[in-house]
């Protein structure tokens, strides 16, 4: 895509990031939903094969093909914000999804999620200098040959105090989309939090980067925490955005598509209803596009580089990182993050991240820990965990080293180490497709009923050699019962 020229890209409407929860709104409101945004890699298992280190679940992508409405793809895993590369067998797997879902364009974000050490569990701000504009725009190419339809970037959310050594905000995205020649996913909420937590402004902002190359609108809810707005994808969109959204709309001459972003683990608390009403919103917005003709805006002047100074970003990525992961700090830069209250934040969140993908895939074992020796001490375990491992890319890889670890701790808890083996025997079956059988010392059925139902049984039940198996199928059943005379 040349500067003068912008692929032809279908007008896609209002639209939100997919979960299975949100399934009963397409039947109910299909009107309210013109497209789905799929996170390709959330559905996918990390295998313990170094050639296929990752499994697409050729039946979720194919049930997600099969909805209605048109299908965009979001990655989460191949960040163009930082110099550590993401593993190349993503690549394949993500052009396999582009196609298969016939998506007219792909995203990502302009973050970073791996330092040299490990994963950091959380996207991290880039390093917004020239050195660091050099790297980031090269991920944005490579990310986009391999991927072979037009790609935009998302405008990050950053925690962290701003730097004398950085460029702005705008500036430094303007500089990277019209280096790399790409579309910009404009994250709204994101620039919001930027704003309430002492970045630059949301006027700033916008008056600085080329609107002509906004393809795509994210909207959220967020809430405080700690003294920062937090990016959280919570709920409803918040009023004050909501009113200036309705004056930056009309300022994007090629927007495609406007995005309502809302994680699984709230949709119980918010409830459909209230999606429903953000939907309306948002199509009230849609309604507001290309208002102004691209012909009617004002130029947007090239950025002006600063020369190259201060810290590198391989250095910044590095120190940031190891900061966030928890690892004591062992440098000048390390301290400095280390006493910013956005990187103490950031800290924070990873550890909630890590936790949700825990009890996500160990949803029985961590429920009878914490039925059994009570949350506190169940967070005390998680953050001797933490302090121990590093973070993990995948749920179903931090779940297997959280249940090496409670198996090395030997916490003597009845059963315990039966429901880990049976929801260890579980993944490995979603991995391989091989059937597996799982056994218990009394029968599993009262009591793994009673925890999926948030109770502690009392009395374990009839003692005796039970096996269940594991198909990839489900649900399990009862292979064999020979109670204990």
């Amino acid at each position: 895509m040349g500067s003068n020229s912008r692929p032809v890209l279908p007008e896609l409407g209002v639209g939100v990031v997919y979960s299975s929860g949100l399934e009963p709104l397409l039947t109910e409101s299909p009107e309210l939903i013109d497209a789905l945004e799929v996170e390709p890699q959330t559905t996918w298992i990390a295998t313990e094969d170094p050639n296929a280190p990752y499994l697409l679940r050729p039946d979720i992508l194919q049930h997600i093909a099969g909805l209605p409405g048109r299908k965009l793809v979001h990655s989460v895993g191949t960040p163009v914000g930082g110099s550590v590369q993401a593993h190349a067998a993503q690549f394949p797997l993500l052009r396999e999804t582009v196609e298969k879902l016939h998506a007219p364009w792909a995203s990502e974000h302009l973050s970073f999620n791996l330092i040299k050490e490990s994963f950091t569990g959380f996207f991290l701000p880039p390093r917004q200098t020239v050195k660091g504009l050099a790297i980031y725009v090269e991920a944005v190419q490579r990310l986009g040959e391999a991927l072979r339809v037009p790609l935009a970037v998302e405008t990050p959310v950053n925690y962290l105090r701003p730097r004398i050594d950085e460029m702005p905000d705008g500036e430094f995205t303007a500089a990277l989309v019209e280096s790399a020649d790409c579309g910009i996913l404009l994250d709204l909420h994101n620039v919001y939090c930027n704003e309430r937590n002492g970045r630059q402004s949301m006027s700033q902002f916008l008056s600085q980067v080329p609107l002509e190359r906004v393809w795509e609108v994210h909207l959220a809810g967020g809430f405080e925490m700690e003294g920062f707005w937090l990016d959280a994808h919570s709920g409803a969109i918040p009023e004050p955005l909501e009113r200036i959204c309705r004056d930056v709309v009309p300022d994007l001459p090629n927007l495609k598509a406007i995005i309502f972003e809302i994680f699984s683990s709230f949709l119980p608390h918010f409830g459909l209803d209230k999606i429903r009403c953000e939907l309306e919103k948002l199509h009230e917005l849609w309604a507001l596009r290309r208002t102004r003709s691209m012909e009617t805006m004002a130029p947007h002047p090239p950025p002006t580089l600063p020369p190259p100074t201060g810290v590198g970003p391989v250095e910044w990525e590095e120190a940031l990182g190891r900061v966030v992961i928890g690892r004591e700090p062992s440098c000048s830069l390390e301290e400095e993050f280390a006493a910013d209250p956005g990187a103490r934040l950031m800290k924070e969140l990873v550890k909630e991240f890590r936790a949700s993908m825990v009890v996500a895939v160990n949803r029985l074992s961590c429920r009878l820990l914490m039925l059994a020796l009570g949350p506190d001490i169940f967070r005390a375990l998680l953050e001797e965990f933490w302090s121990r491992t590093p973070p993990h890319q995948f749920a179903s890889t931090e779940a297997d080293a959280f249940a090496d670890y409670l198996v090395a701790k030997n916490i003597r808890i009845p059963q315990l180490h039966s429901i880990l083996a049976f929801e260890r025997a579980t993944l490995a079956t979603l991995r391989d497709g091989h059937p597996r059988i799982a056994t218990f010392n009394v029968d599993p059925l009262p009591m793994l009923r009673a925890l999926a139902d948030g109770v502690l049984l009392q009395d374990p039940g009839t003692p005796g050699q039970y096996e269940i198996e594991v198909t990839q199928d489900g649900p399990f059943r009862i292979a064999g019962i020979q109670p204990e005379s």
